[in-house]
């Protein structure tokens, strides 16, 4: 009995000194510097995708790897939030051949979908270099150093990216084009359209306004005026009686960038903007 005595004591005492031995994971870490030579993970669940999409790489929260073992990268789920005081933020992309040399195309965006088992991009916009016949490498530097933006789509049946607009230097060039090629021709004047013709559409007069409710304290009639994005207005809509001051819905109409409520004859508002497809805007103490 003494001996089982002893033993329990012992193991008892083995345990507390483990516990001891191991310290609390503390709470908050600062420090001056840290690096992180492999991987380091902000996740509620300590895993670095989010369960079930581990294919996707969806991260749990933010996930970043070095170069040690395949590319390396960020992955941030969520909001990503960038803010400064009195200093603007920019992005900036950094691209650098491995013999020194320059890369004309140092990066792009773009917006993908997961299909058939692989992120597939949908939409991209590349910054890039001209091209050296336009301003040859010798007389790249420090003060030279051109480029555009080239914006490009991927197309039904179609399994490479068509370029559908170029911008630099001033000049534009814009078309459905460049599948198989070299993609749109960099433009020679101001703006270029290849491919296509250029159709201009008036802002159709909208229908009148509905009435969702009023306050019952008077007639009055309710039309909208239209205004696309250079600051033409369309003629006022037919008008909509309403039992007192009202509240107002309609729907949006092709090209307006805002619109101009019309009480009585006179124009109650100047160009308001609502968000959303369906508008609504109440007068004084609509209810």
């Amino acid at each position: 009995m003494k001996d089982r005595l002893v033993t329990i004591a012992a193991s008892v005492a083995v345990t507390l000194g483990l516990v001891k031995a191991v310290p609390e994971q503390p709470k908050e870490l600062e420090v001056d510097r840290l690096i992180v030579r492999k991987e380091l993970i902000v996740s509620d669940t300590g895993t670095p995708w989010e369960k079930g999409f581990e294919a996707h790489q969806i991260p749990r929260g933010i996930y970043a790897r070095s170069l040690s073992d395949g590319p390396g990268g960020l992955w941030v789920r969520s909001r990503l939030i960038k803010g400064e005081i009195d200093d603007p933020f920019d992005d900036r992309f950094h691209a650098i051949e491995r013999d020194g040399a320059m890369r004309r195309g140092p990066g792009h965006i773009s917006w993908n979908v997961w299909l058939d088992g692989a992120w597939r991009q949908m939409a991209i916009i590349q910054g890039e270099g001209v091209e050296l016949s336009e301003v040859p490498l010798d007389q790249w530097n420090g003060g030279t150093h051109p480029g555009r933006i080239r914006f490009q789509t991927f197309r039904p049946r179609h399994g490479e990216p068509l370029t559908d607009a170029l911008i630099g230097q001033g000049m534009m060039s814009i078309g459905g084009g460049g599948y198989g090629g070299g993609g749109l021709p960099y433009p020679g004047e101001v703006l270029q359209l290849w491919g296509g013709k250029i159709e201009q559409a008036p802002v159709p007069t909208p229908a009148a306004p509905t009435v969702a409710s009023d306050d019952a304290s008077g007639d009055h009639q309710y039309a909208l005026i239209a205004v696309g994005p250079q600051g033409k207005r369309t003629p006022p809509s037919p008008a909509t009686k309403a039992k007192g001051l009202a509240k107002l819905r309609w729907g949006s109409i092709d090209g307006a960038d805002a619109y101009v409520v019309v009480r009585d004859g006179k124009e109650v508002t100047g160009p308001i903007r609502i968000e959303g497809s369906r508008k609504e805007w109440a007068d004084g103490k609509a209810p």
